[in-house]
């Protein structure tokens, strides 16, 4: 019985673009896309909030109709701010990882 063997094949290599999958390119200010994120998750988190406020305001005094609208502007609401804390959290442990870098 003999053994059968294969070719290998080189492995190709990959070619990058500057713009990769329509992501945002570090602009000259020097100024990370994760800032914008940042801030437009903390932007969501504060008109989440000032909805779920006004529902609840609305519903202690007995102007709410739709129960089932207040509850999702609610729950929309802890969504935002466990994201943002997910996204500060992990800002920081980053930070921290590049501080613990030797040179």
């Amino acid at each position: 019985m003999g053994a059968v063997f294969s070719t290998i094949t080189p492995i190709k290599r990959m070619e990058f673009s500057e713009n990769i999958a329509g992501k945002e390119p570090i602009n000259s200010e020097g100024s990370l896309p994760f800032q914008s994120i940042l801030n437009d998750s903390l932007k969501q988190l504060a008109s989440a909030e000032e909805a779920a406020a006004q529902d609840s305001i609305n519903l202690a005094l007995g102007n709410a109709d739709d129960l089932a609208q207040i509850q999702i502007n609610s729950l929309k609401a802890q969504a935002a701010l466990q994201t943002t804390v997910q996204l500060t959290s992990r800002a920081i442990n980053a930070y921290k990882e590049i501080m613990q870098m030797q040179i």
